[in-house]
């Protein structure tokens, strides 16, 4: 009975660490799903000053509903978990029932025999009329073993009734946390029609501007051009210069190479793991081909990701290497080209550069500053590349 009661204490230990760590886990996520609204709200707000709508508007209000959409995902999960977590503890505490069940049974037994005994009474009388010492000895052995036993079985109810009791306070506690977590959701779906309605909106009046749109989409390809453009000269300039270094290698160029390649490996490992250029801020506009957000079948072509945040935010290297370029671009101000082996990360639509070409940069390191708009705003666009293959940031950056 001993283990039986040891191993359901075990149990519990464990089913609550797991619990615990779960509930953690999304309380953490929900958290920062909240940062993220939060910080599209004062977006918002900055791209609101012009009393117009624009396009910034509508991507920030679509990324305003994903966030909303990811929110009222962790509320399910966890109400979800909640439940379960409700039912697990209620067939803990019928198991602990039957065990203090039987363990009551057991001590009113001892309590029967004692009494018919008249064991605690009698006790020096039966001890004393040993007819020698060694039957004295046992009988005192007996006694002593007696008590022993009849003490553990009451200790083991009490911490039975201990547990029973934690796992009702642990139910009531889920319970108040479910209650919270429903009103939650509840406005969160609440908040995610009015993004809905707040978009409708935003469409109608951009509907008003078609010829414009059109214009401005026109003049970004151009200056999407004249970035890709550059871009890709410097990456090939670089592969050159890597390529002319390999058939004139020696010993300091071979551990140059070696130095190359594992750079390259380290940054392949950290697929998935890399840090965000900026601290806070939401994509506006994802990698390949994408519909235009309001010009029907218009599609847009990008070789990278734009982030919108607000502006003067430190924009930082996601990963270590050597500055191998840095340019101004009409439309995109200022460009920053980090090698990492056989890997480009390029950031761009900064407002200023505190790094020149040359120079050895660590991972996290301020690059300069995004730009300015004039309604408080910015948009950095960051690329990632493989030699000449462009690759999809979002891939590599760690998960929102």
């Amino acid at each position: 009975m001993k283990k039986l009661l040891g191993s359901a204490i075990l149990i519990l230990i464990c089913f609550n660490l797991l619990s615990a760590q779960t509930k953690e886990q999304l309380e953490q996520e929900r958290l920062k799903i909240i940062k993220d609204i939060e910080s599209t709200n004062k977006f918002l707000q900055s791209a609101k000053k012009d009393k117009t709508s624009t396009l910034k508007e509508v991507k920030a209000i679509e990324a305003q509903a994903d966030n909303r959409k990811k929110l009222i995902t962790n509320i399910k999960t966890e109400i979800t978990t909640s439940d379960l977590t409700i039912k697990q503890n209620n067939q803990k505490i019928d198991s602990l029932q039957a065990l203090r069940t039987k363990l009551k049974k057991q001590y009113a037994d001892l309590l029967r025999y004692n009494y018919r005994q008249n064991l605690a009474s009698n006790k020096w009388t039966f001890l004393l009329s040993a007819e020698n010492l060694n039957m004295f000895l046992l009988r005192w052995r007996y006694f002593n073993q007696f008590s022993a036993f009849q003490e553990q079985k009451a200790s083991e109810i009490e911490q039975i009734n201990v547990l029973i009791a934690e796992k009702i306070k642990s139910i009531e506690k889920v319970i108040e946390d479910k209650s919270k977590l429903l009103t939650l959701e509840e406005t969160s779906y609440k908040q995610l029609e009015e993004d809905k309605k707040k978009k409708d909106v935003a469409l109608k009046e951009l509907s008003k501007k078609e010829s414009v749109l059109q214009k401005q989409l026109q003049e970004k390809n151009k200056e999407r051009e004249k970035l890709n453009a550059a871009i890709e000269r410097i990456i090939l300039e670089q592969m050159r210069a890597v390529k002319k270094e390999d058939a004139t290698a020696t010993s300091k160029d071979e551990k140059f190479n070696t130095e190359t390649e594992k750079l390259s490996t380290d940054f392949t490992k950290n697929k998935g793991k890399l840090p965000w250029p900026v601290s806070a801020g939401f994509v506006s506009s994802r990698f390949g081909t994408q519909p235009h957000p309001t010009l029907k079948g218009v599609t847009i072509e990008n070789n990278g990701i734009d982030i919108s945040a607000q502006s003067q935010q430190s924009v930082n290297a996601v990963f270590g290497g050597e500055v191998v370029g840095t340019t101004s671009i009409p439309g995109y101000k200022n460009m920053i080209i980090v090698r990492h082996g056989n890997y480009y990360s390029v950031y761009s639509n900064m407002e200023s550069i505190s790094v020149k070409r040359g120079d050895k940069i660590s991972a996290g390191q301020r690059l300069g500053l995004s730009g300015i708009e004039d309604d408080g705003t910015s948009e950095l666009h960051f690329e990632l590349w493989k030699d000449k293959v462009k690759q999809n940031p979002e891939s590599w950056l760690r998960r929102k």
